[in-house]
């Protein structure tokens, strides 16, 4: 395919002259070749007429010639074809369809196929509705990139323990948070307060010292941790008094003494 001309291909007319004549409307070779020369002097500054007779004739020898299209020749009418006559076909004997057995009406398809779609609810556990799954999955989060504490110098030296001291240190490179040095214990690495105290099951530890404080705890909720200090005889009054509200005790320990008789039987018993 030709390219189409432009203004410039015109001869006689540069880059100014072509500014001009796009100022005066005239942006395609076609347009310049349908203009009249005593317009073309008018609209266009510093053109005269005899100059705009060369641009027009220029820009009509540029355009394509048009092809002359072929001549259609009449086409021969074509004959009609008469149809053959058809043979009448044998209709076939029609045999007789067998019955089907009429299925004994049970239960509606569409209520059988819905009883096998509706899934099972499981009950959500209070504990687990009061708090906010979103804030579960931060703390979760937060665990896991937790570093561990360890001593400033615990992987130099055999004599420093592993567990976390404070450093005090002026000039400490760790104390300063440089690149480079141990994690530092801040506040930070906490997880939300909302789940920081939680057992893993997502009970509230509740720390209790008497049965009497068992009063006013949910068993749906609370569980319960038995103080360190408290003495074997309290310690079976708090388990007696959890067992009848179902309250969970988490640290129960043995719930009887073993007898001096028992405990040489099972000596002697070793002995032999």
């Amino acid at each position: 395919m030709s390219k189409k001309p432009q203004l410039s291909d015109v001869p006689g007319i540069g880059p100014a002259m072509e500014e001009k004549l796009r100022d005066a409307g005239i942006k395609t070779v076609l347009s310049l070749s349908k203009m009249d020369p005593k317009k073309l002097s008018d609209k266009v500054d510093g053109v005269g007429e005899s100059s705009a007779e060369t641009f027009i004739s220029e820009a009509k020898k540029l355009l394509p010639k048009d092809k002359p299209k072929p001549k259609k020749t009449a086409e021969k009418p074509k004959k009609k074809e008469t149809p053959k006559a058809e043979k009448p076909k044998k209709k076939a004997e029609a045999k007789p369809k067998p019955e089907k057995p009429k299925a004994t009406k049970t239960a509606p398809k569409k209520a059988k196929k819905a009883a096998t779609k509706k899934k099972l609810k499981v009950e959500v556990p209070l504990r687990v509705q009061n708090i906010d799954q979103r804030i579960l999955r931060i703390a979760k989060r937060k665990k896991k990139q937790k570093p561990q504490f360890r001593h400033e110098q615990a992987h130099r030296w055999i004599r420093v323990s592993d567990s976390w001291r404070k450093v005090r240190g002026i000039d400490s490179a760790t104390r300063e948070k440089r690149k480079g040095r141990i994690a530092m214990v801040s506040s930070g690495y906490r997880t939300p307060k909302v789940v920081r105290d939680l057992h893993p099951s997502l009970f509230v530890e509740v720390r209790v010292h008497r049965a009497s404080e068992l009063e006013e705890l949910d068993p749906e909720v609370h569980a319960v941790r038995i103080a360190s200090t408290v003495g074997f005889r309290k310690r079976q009054e708090i388990i007696a008094a959890a067992d009848a509200k179902l309250l969970r005790v988490l640290n129960p320990g043995r719930s009887e003494e073993i007898e001096e008789e028992d405990l040489f039987t099972d000596l002697d018993l070793e002995v032999d």
